[in-house]
């Protein structure tokens, strides 16, 4: 099971619990969340459903509270519809008004009249009662008596053949909201009261619930007589288009939900209707108060809750410590004795410790008594084990380092021999001693990569290559063999392959190599073919396949499943004819599992083989560089060639034969080679000298190559200087190149070296542009020395001349050389007298001139005396104060002769 996932800002929180998790729970903790689930889940459980319970609880009381207040309030205006009708017919009762009848006015006016009136046929007053004002036919209006008549010739059924029709809502002539009472009378007369609506608004104020709940009284078309909003009551309001108000005017009774835009809430009301007039009546409360206050009674709910699981958390805690304790002490002593402490025991157990635990201390002490035993007998055998391990391991170092140095001295050799004038003869011999030593080589590194394997020790590098590189170097190595045999060799790389990737180049070339040479060894005739395909794409890493098929003698069913292993071969013949160790499948094994892969073999006896492996490697950025190790030979002979300036080289090396095989190989690929025969030497050359590469041993008298290559980087670090220093060593086991590496070095190579290797450090870590700045052109003789100065500055300056400016070499020349000894004695006072500015600034004037005359080697040195003396740092100083003399001796004399007429520069 994988851990759950989480986003970026919980990825490294949520892992290290995941973490913990898998590493284990304490029983501390796993009893305490356990007590303390037992007590929670069941407080936890109610309080939900007391969470959900009380909102239900809240909503059906208000169901039943408002649709009582919403029936009374039906009930009550029900009341008052039937006491406005009794009263306005007791006004009109004998056909006309009888304002004299007691206390007709008063109770006019306390139901809201404003008055009652009696218009003729022709529209005239014919009588009036006031009871607030009196109105005159003009503010009625034709019109408004002509709607008054026609609503009274409705005859609707409400108020039975006799009693009066109560109009719907609608303005008075002033634009107020009210109703109208008519009556039709004998002789087209018409009977009117007008009934303003502020009973009904006075009925609507008193009715409040929480904060926000209301009544609305709407009449039968749903216009708003009494709102909250006293704007809606005044324009009277259109609600028709709520659910609940279409409800009302169907004449319906009950409680409904729904979205109240003048409140922006969701709403439930109690709703009912008034018969007599078809009014509506709406009780709405906001949800969201119900809600609050069913919260507050969760609140208290979960308090409570809270209060019973803290205790209940308490006393989990308790009884977890108590059950725990014995156990973390048996935990502890099993610490302290993997701690060393073997005198450890778990305590006798008492009191209320439980039985089973009693005995498991018992038991704990009985099995550390018997490994104790066990473990004195097992460290006296891995003394000696070790013992014998460490001197394998010395012996194979001290035989890797015995083999390779005069190997190294044998294959340069013969590599410097076969570049002289021989015939076929010796070419031949020549040849064979190449591919003995060769052999002889790999056999020495299938050996140390068994020993690494064995050892754990194999480790990958993880660098930038390019796949298609890699593969074509590897299958270039094998073109000439599989010609000489009169094989084919085919390579398949689709372009969308050709990719820059990260990982051991190295290894990946080792693995192509071991298979690509077992199959042209094993075909005589026929073809060998690389295939490389893409068998899985993750995203930022691939999955490669690579496949090597053969026509050769096959591999039978039961050598397949063996072939991988150490020491294996086909058969026997094939060892006495085709001969072999049996490490290489064995090694390209474990390479491939260390590279996320796999391997394996298809294959039919006198038909051929294919053997595949498969590699996971990271795909990397798109490289600005060429990688160093990209055509190698190619790249050194294209350098040498060019007519690029020559490199100079530092060739450190106490062997004389090393030494004489490094300096032939590195003027074979022209450069300028300078030896020392120790560290200390080599230390006292570099800094007294310009170099564009140091090649340094280890193992040598006074100073060794660590000791020699600090002091370099010492010196570097003071002047600003970049030089590389590449280890020369015949040490080639595991550990070795990292150890060169963290001592300082910037690449380890493995004698022996070849010419081909050391192009590829030349091309790798000498660019042209700093050998052009590091070293001066070479001499025609092509090997000697390099010239002192630039003919190119020279020839700048008679272009000048020739424009005009006659004699100007000969004045600048003149010049400098009358004020060059001055500035190099200034140097050297100044250097005495620890003046470091006066040093600098003469050194600066000094690199100006130089440069104008193309003398490069002089201005290089001063560029490094003026760096050490910007640092404060006298030694370098010191050390660079001879190479200073010397350049300008070389300077001034060649100077001198060009003044006097002799060969030009």
């Amino acid at each position: 099971m994988s851990p759950p996932k989480a986003g970026p800002a919980g990825t490294m929180a949520r892992r290290s619990i995941w973490q913990r998790l898998s590493d284990g729970i304490r029983l501390q903790y796993l009893l305490f969340v356990a007590l303390t689930a037992v007590a929670a889940i069941p407080v936890l459980t109610l309080d939900i459903w007391e969470a959900q319970a009380s909102f239900e609880r809240e909503v059906d009381s208000v169901r039943e509270r408002h649709l009582l207040v919403a029936r009374n309030l039906t009930s009550t205006m029900s009341r008052y519809v039937v006491d406005i009708k009794a009263v306005f017919m007791v006004a009109i009762a004998p056909g006309t008004l009888n304002p004299d009848t007691p206390g007709l006015t008063q109770l006019l006016d306390l139901l809201d009249f404003v008055h009652v009136c009696v218009f003729a046929a022709d529209g005239t007053i014919e009588a009036f009662l006031p009871v607030k004002k009196l109105p005159t036919p003009q503010e009625i209006g034709a019109r408004g008596i002509a709607d008054l008549r026609a609503l009274a010739a409705t005859r609707t059924s409400d108020g039975g053949n006799d009693g009066p029709i109560l109009s719907n809502l609608r303005r008075d002539p002033n634009g107020r909201p009210a109703f109208y009472l008519v009556k039709a009378l004998p002789n087209g007369r018409l009977a009117v009261g007008e009934v303003t609506t502020e009973y009904l608004v006075r009925l609507q104020s008193v009715i409040a619930f929480g904060e926000r709940g209301h009544a609305v009284i709407t009449d039968a078309n749903g216009l708003a007589i009494a709102h909250p909003f006293k704007e809606w009551v005044a324009r009277m309001q259109d609600l028709s288009a709520v659910p609940t108000v279409k409800k009302m005017m169907a004449r319906q009774t009950g409680v409904d939900q729904f979205y109240s835009p003048a409140f922006k809430d969701d709403m439930i009301a109690g709703f009912s209707f008034v018969p007599e007039s078809g009014w509506g009546v709406m009780v709405p409360q906001p949800l969201s108060e119900l809600k609050r206050r069913a919260r507050e009674i969760d609140l208290v709910a979960w308090v409570v809750g809270g209060v019973a699981l803290a205790v209940a958390s308490v006393l989990s805690l308790i009884i977890a410590s108590f059950l725990a304790s014995p156990v973390r002490r048996v935990a502890a002593t099993a610490d302290a004795i993997l701690a060393g402490d073997t005198t450890a025991k778990v305590p006798e157990f008492v009191g209320l410790v439980p039985r089973e635990i009693r005995r498991l201390g018992r038991a704990f002490n009985t099995m550390v008594e018997s490994l104790q035993r066990r473990n004195a007998q097992t460290r006296e055998a891995l003394k000696q084990a070790e013992l014998s391990n460490n001197a394998k391991s010395q012996f194979l170092a001290n035989i890797s380092h015995e083999i390779r140095t005069p190997l190294n001295g044998m294959l340069g050799m013969v590599e410097l021999l076969r570049q002289t004038a021989l015939d076929d003869r010796q070419q031949r011999f020549a040849e064979t001693v190449t591919r003995s030593g060769t052999a002889l080589l790999g056999l020495i590194n299938d050996i140390l990569d068994l020993s690494k394997i064995e050892a754990g020790k194999l480790e990958l590098e993880h660098g930038a290559f390019n796949l298609a590189t890699v593969v074509a170097e590897a299958h270039e190595l094998f073109i000439e063999p599989a010609r000489a045999k009169g094989l084919g060799l085919d390579m398949v790389l689709p372009d969308a392959l050709r990719l820059n990737l990260i990982g051991d180049q190295y290894r990946l070339r080792q693995v192509l190599t071991n298979l690509l040479g077992n199959a042209v060894k094993f075909t005589s005739h026929g073809q060998v073919k690389l295939v490389v395909s893409l068998a899985e794409d993750r995203g930022a890493v691939v999955v490669l396949k690579f496949e090597v098929s053969d026509t050769g003698i096959g591999v039978s069913a039961a050598k397949q499943a063996i072939i991988f292993d150490a020491f294996a071969q086909v058969d026997g013949s094939s060892t006495r004819e085709f001969g072999g160790t049996g490490l290489g499948l064995s090694i390209v094994k474990q390479i491939c599992a260390m590279m996320g892969g796999e391997v394996g073999v298809r294959s039919e006896v006198g038909v051929g083989s294919t053997f595949w492996f498969t590699a996971t490697l990271r795909k990397g950025a798109p490289l600005s560089v060429p990688m160093a190790g990209v055509e190698p030979r190619r790249s050194a002979q294209i350098a040498a060639a060019s007519g690029r300036k020559a490199v100079r080289v530092l060739l450190v090396e106490d062997n004389a034969v090393n030494m004489e095989v490094g300096r032939g190989l590195l003027q074979s690929l022209g450069c300028i080679v300078t030896s020392a025969v120790d560290g200390q030497d080599a230390v006292d050359l570099y800094r007294s000298g310009l170099f564009d590469l140091v090649l340094m041993d280890l193992q040598m008298p006074r100073m060794d190559g660590f000791a020699a290559t600090t002091a370099i980087r010492a010196a570097q670090q003071r002047i600003g200087d970049k030089t590389p220093v590449l280890a020369l060593s015949a040490h080639a086991l595991p550990g070795d190149r990292a150890k060169s590496l963290s001592a300082g070095f910037d690449e380890h190579l493995t004698k022996p070296v070849t010419r081909a290797v050391l192009a590829e450090a030349i091309a790798a870590w000498v660019p042209s542009d700093s050998a052009n700045l590091a070293a001066d052109a070479q001499d025609q003789a092509g090997v000697g020395e390099l010239a002192v100065i630039d003919p190119g500055a020279i020839g700048r300056l008679r272009e000048i001349e020739t424009a005009g400016n006659e004699g100007l070499v000969h004045r600048v020349l003149q010049q400098f050389l009358a004020d060059g000894e001055a500035l190099v004695n200034e140097i050297a006072r100044a250097m005495t007298a620890g003046d470091h500015v006066a040093v600098r600034q003469a050194a600066h004037t000094l690199k100006s001139s130089s440069a104008y005359l193309g003398a490069d080697r002089l201005r290089t040195c001063c560029v490094r005396i003026e760096e050490a003396a910007a640092n404060a740092d006298g030694e370098t100083e010191n050390g660079l104060l001879i190479s200073l003399r010397i350049e300008y001796v070389r300077a001034s004399t060649k100077l001198t002769s060009l003044l006097g007429g002799s060969t030009p520069l």
